[in-house]
């Protein structure tokens, strides 16, 4: 405790002397009722000392608290902050065909889009967003920034893409993601001690050539993927114009019956277990965020921590506590009176 007045402490000294002030006027009044005649024992009974010293006490108490009060007293306290390692997060989405299905609401995409926007408005600041769409191809659509409107911008650009592209090549997907952080250390040398991470959202099976050679990069990158499998269990049909056309059209096969896209988790599965990650299932869509705060609170590490000082005032506490106190030797007095 620390006082900001300290000058006021002073009076404590003075309710000191208060003690055999108030001793001195209890015997010589005692003394005066003997010499006028009054029943000793009703003068020294335990009843009548104990009353006349909780006045004085609690009276002495609440003086006391406002001179504390006066002092403006402070509570001091040692805060010790863990000071979090920067984070550098991509995001491996799949764009094919597939993920524009219904099951979950509006989409597979659009679902994930939207969870990963809401996500990058609330992350910590000096975490940084990459961005890597894949489908039998692969583009780099953001370097790794700090700025949520910049993956803002490519996640709008992504939902209102209607060019189709066929084809999921996971391996192509995670060179980009090299891709972007090798970029970055060449740009920022130190970025290499930032806590790096590939979240890669996808509803099937890897059809490229080229996901065992980019999966021993990014093992050797020391880089851990985790997956999140999007899509519920009956599967969807594939919309080949979306709904916000006037008619909803859809993938058929040869016998004109709708293709039905099935989730498939045995690659994701594969590639979180191969590179240390974890591997996620998202039913409904619901269970994105929680999946997304999953990933980030096991991964994220404390690389120090921050000692400060707070102080909080304890002004009106010790004015609350002497008003109180008052009231209290009030309720005393008239109690005995």
């Amino acid at each position: 405790m620390r006082f900001l007045q300290p000058d006021y402490l002073y009076l404590l000294f003075l309710l000191l002397a208060l003690f055999p002030l108030w001793l001195f006027r209890v015997t010589r009044a005692r003394r005066a009722r003997i010499l006028a005649g009054a029943p000793v024992r009703n003068l020294s009974s335990p009843s009548s000392m104990t009353a006349d010293a909780a006045i004085f006490g609690t009276a002495t108490l609440a003086l006391a608290a406002l001179v504390l009060s006066l002092a403006q007293a402070q509570w001091v306290r040692q805060v010790i902050t863990p000071q979090l390692k920067k984070m550098d997060l991509v995001f491996l989405i799949d764009t094919s065909p597939s993920m524009r299905a219904e099951d979950v609401r509006p989409s597979r995409l659009d679902r994930a889009l939207e969870v990963i926007a809401a996500f990058c408005d609330r992350k910590p600041e000096h975490d940084r967003i990459g961005l890597v769409a894949f489908t039998g191809g692969s583009v780099v659509l953001s370097y790794l920034t700090e700025d949520p409107n910049n993956i803002r911008y490519y996640l709008n650009y992504l939902h209102d893409d209607r060019v189709q592209r066929l084809g999921t090549n996971i391996g192509r997907a995670l060179s980009n993601g090299l891709t972007v952080l090798k970029k970055e250390q060449e740009i920022n040398p130190a970025a290499a001690d930032n806590k790096r991470v590939f979240i890669l959202i996808s509803d099937g099976e890897d059809h490229g050539a080229e996901l065992n050679n980019a999966v021993s990069n990014v093992k050797g990158a020391g880089i851990k993927v985790h997956t999140i499998a999007i899509g519920s269990a009956q599967g969807a049909p594939i919309p080949v114009a979306w709904s916000d056309t006037p008619t909803t059209r859809y993938l058929l096969d040869a016998k004109g019956e709708p293709v039905i896209s099935y989730l498939d988790e045995r690659t994701l599965r594969r590639l979180a277990q191969e590179t240390g990650g974890g591997a996620y299932r998202a039913v409904t869509g619901l269970e994105l965020p929680q999946i997304l705060t999953r990933i980030v609170d096991t991964e994220r590490e404390i690389e120090g921590f921050k000692r400060s000082v707070e102080f909080r005032d304890l002004h009106q506490e010790f004015l609350f506590a002497a008003f109180g106190l008052l009231l209290t030797a009030i309720f005393i007095r008239g109690a005995r009176v």
